[in-house]
């Protein structure tokens, strides 16, 4: 699978569906020509070492697919989508260094500056031909369309260990329990779902298969998330550090045993609150309602679970 297949849904105000590729290093001559094909028209053109390459097609009246063929392998991070795109339709051709042509390790389909704000669709066996990934970081931040993943998306990633910003500032709305089931290996989660603010609510269990994982700085940071499970980190790693993990969120409530048997490192604004209230120099009464035992398993903890110490 050498081609990036997209779904484009063009409107009356935008006339010109344009594909960008960031000017860069040629990963190798077989792969310095573009095929590009918008329903019935193709353009062929050689990729630009100095300069972006830009190709322009006339708006179709109806949803079509535009097909992205370098020849080979996708280079990782070059590609500017048009604005029109609304699902990736099968799954991504193998990702590779731009510079060097090595299998690429970060999940980089898009340059990470301009994503394509009405993506809302992801095809499940989007990550098929690239098991070898082993960074999601921000893979798909910015997205405000994307409200939904589907559940096996991970699922070929057995080696991936960040999740990092994966989702941050994306639209989502909810996500299943089996989304990272199968990232034995993860340990990285920092900022996964930063200001999702769609996402009110998630599964008890997902992150139940990662037991290595050990970073949920900024996790669900100012999120809309309503409702803590639990035991959301009851299988994760001892010793996690969880700085600001549901900072600035909506959640009035810290449930009972969230943080047993996890001796964590550090908690620091873990739930600090939006706002303060008057005379409540560390924000305890404008923090959520927390039970005793969440002091007593945070005790080896460093920092203040309402007040981030900077």
């Amino acid at each position: 699978m050498t081609k990036l297949v997209l779904d484009i849904t063009p409107t009356k105000r935008d006339p010109i569906v344009s594909l960008r590729v960031i000017a860069g290093s040629a990963i190798a001559p077989s792969c310095s020509t573009i095929t590009v094909t918008y329903g019935n028209q193709t353009e062929v053109r050689r990729r630009q070492v100095e300069s972006m390459t830009v190709i322009e097609f006339r708006t179709l009246s109806n949803k079509e697919r535009m097909t992205i063929d370098f020849g080979g392998p996708l280079p990782s991070g070059t590609l500017v989508l048009p604005e029109q795109t609304t699902a990736i339709s099968l799954p991504i051709p193998v990702l590779v260094d731009d510079a060097t042509g090595a299998l690429a390790t970060h999940a980089h389909i898009w340059h990470r500056d301009y994503p394509p704000q009405r993506l809302s669709t992801l095809v499940s066996a989007l990550f098929a031909h690239n098991t070898h990934l082993t960074h999601l970081e921000y893979t798909f931040a910015g997205l405000p369309e994307l409200k939904t993943v589907p559940e096996s998306l991970f699922f070929p990633l057995i080696y991936c260990v960040s999740f990092a910003g994966v989702f941050a500032q994306s639209g989502l709305e909810q996500v299943n329990r089996q989304l990272f089931a199968a990232n034995l290996q993860a340990e990285n989660f920092s900022n996964a779902f930063l200001r999702c603010k769609n996402l009110s609510t998630v599964p008890e269990e997902l992150f139940s298969s990662n037991t290595q994982a050990r970073n949920f700085n900024g996790a669900f940071a100012e999120s809309g998330l309503t409702d803590i499970p639990g035991r959301l980190f009851a299988n994760v790693r001892r010793r996690s550090t969880f700085i600001e993990t549901f900072a600035r969120t909506p959640a009035r409530t810290v449930p009972a045993g969230l943080m047993h048997g996890i001796d964590p490192a550090n908690i620091d604004g873990m739930f600090e609150p939006v706002r303060a209230a008057d005379h409540d120099p560390i924000k305890i009464k404008a923090g959520p309602a927390f039970p005793q035992d969440f002091f007593d398993d945070t005790r080896n903890a460093v920092g203040v679970a309402t007040c981030r110490q900077l």
